[in-house]
């Protein structure tokens, strides 16, 4: 008859390994890996609550930049219930309004709020990389995007950056999904959302155009069935765009302009005859700019316009610009590029900013470009799983050759470098362990 184990104090054991209790810094590990969603939410949150309490939670909206427009425009429409706004794009003021009408005129609370979004959008880049490349992937970026100096400054901000990022990180998900089985149903959802996250900012404003394309060309279905899910799609956006005249219509100037007030001086503002690639004023009283103005007849138009008559008039004028100046619109393009996406760019990162800011620019930038630009060179291998990420790219690309570049237009699509550099990063990490497999080369995306 067999006996039984015996442990060392002398007693029976039963067969089963005694659980010893692991130590503390074990539990946490293990705990951070069975919920690292959880973990990751809350400890972006907490980055971006930790920099609000640092720069100021109740601290009054930035003085440079449009922080003390939109913060006037919801009031307005809270307390005097009156859109006095022709010139942004209406989802922010009325995103910000809905914050003012729920907790209050709290600038605290509202950048709780988008406090929260800003965490929310690192789980959307999380399963977003997770869908396109790998689990690895995406859980780098999300943290990287957590720690991202950029994105946790505009969650303090009260601009729109925050949830213009969300809702586009949103519909490129509903996008993957939609491929792999069209429902026109849920096309015309993914318009809506993508229409409302352009009336957010306009500065991707090719992407809608461009995700029509891609979803024509990518979506695996009947020819039937696709072709009612792109009608879909584009009856959707053109109905979501129906927001922006509506909106103005109801401002104080009751013209439903089809355009926020701000593109046709964006426009302007990159093409003029002061125009040097980045976002400049043109200084109307300049000899070079009043002359241009002066010889297309809007000089005294320009004095009496009101807002949406200026808007139409710096459209036509940055037009006949280019139109006039082919060469040095051609010639401006790689500034622009420069502006957008380089280390050195003219303005609004360095012009009056401290020795501090550029350090931390040039470090968190700096390799998230380079990494970016390998990343997307290796993901030409999973063209047709990383196509989309690249049509959010060019999107921004096309816009910034036309209009005019600047770091904080590009962080609107940080997250998808990101995605993009982590996938470069942990290939060179598997590469000098000793794994030349690409990162989640051998899965199918999810």
């Amino acid at each position: 008859m067999k006996t039984p184990d015996v442990g060392q104090s002398g007693t029976e054991s039963s067969g089963v390994p005694q659980l010893q209790e692991a130590p503390f810094a074990a539990r946490v590990l293990a705990f951070c890996r069975i919920h690292r969603l959880l973990v990751l939410f809350l400890g972006a949150f907490a980055v971006r609550v930790a920099f609000i309490l640092a720069s100021g939670p109740t601290a009054p909206p930035w003085y440079r930049g449009d922080d003390q427009e939109y913060d006037r425009i919801a009031y307005c429409l809270v307390t005097e219930h009156q859109y006095t706004n022709t010139w942004y794009p209406p989802m922010y003021p009325l995103f910000l309004a809905l914050n003012y009408a729920v907790f209050g005129r709290s600038w605290f609370l509202a950048r709780l709020v988008q406090a929260g979004l800003g965490a929310g959008t690192c789980l959307l880049i999380c399963r977003l990389g997770t869908k396109v490349f790998s689990e690895r992937v995406g859980l780098v970026a999300g943290v990287l995007l957590a720690l991202y100096p950029g994105h946790v400054f505009f969650c303090w901000r009260l601009m729109a950056e925050p949830l213009y990022i969300l809702l586009l990180t949103w519909s490129l998900l509903v996008a993957l999904s939609l491929i792999e089985c069209p429902r026109p149903g849920r096309a015309f959802a993914l318009g809506l959302l993508v229409g409302v996250d352009q009336l957010v900012k306009a500065n991707l404003f090719l992407f809608p155009a461009m995700l029509v394309v891609w979803f024509a060309f990518s979506a695996r279905s009947s020819t039937n069935r696709r072709a009612l899910s792109v009608a879909a799609l584009i009856t959707s956006l053109a109905l979501a765009a129906l927001i922006q005249p509506i909106a103005n219509f109801f401002s104080p100037a009751h013209q439903a302009d089809v355009l926020p007030g701000n593109a046709g001086l964006g426009l302007w503002l990159g093409n003029n005859p002061q125009a040097v690639g980045s976002w400049t004023e043109a200084d109307e009283n300049a000899p070079a700019v009043h002359a241009f103005i002066e010889s297309h007849g809007f000089a005294e138009k320009l004095k009496a316009a009101d807002t949406i008559e200026r808007e139409q008039i710096y459209r036509t004028l940055a037009l006949s610009w280019i139109r006039e100046n082919p060469g040095r619109f051609l010639a401006l393009m790689p500034k622009r590029l420069n502006n957008a996406f380089g280390l050195f760019p003219r303005a609004q990162v360095f012009e009056g900013n401290s020795l501090v800011r550029r350090i931390v620019y040039l470090l968190t930038y700096g390799p998230v470009a380079l990494f970016a630009l390998g990343g997307m060179f290796l993901a030409l291998r999973r063209w047709r799983a990383t196509s989309l990420l690249f049509v959010v790219v060019a999107s921004y690309v096309l816009t910034v050759l036309v209009f005019f570049g600047t770091p904080r237009y590009t962080l609107l699509i940080i997250p998808e470098l990101l995605i993009f550099a982590s996938f470069a990063l942990l290939a060179c990490y598997d590469y000098l362990a000793g794994s030349p497999r690409l990162p989640g080369a051998s899965e199918q995306p999810a």
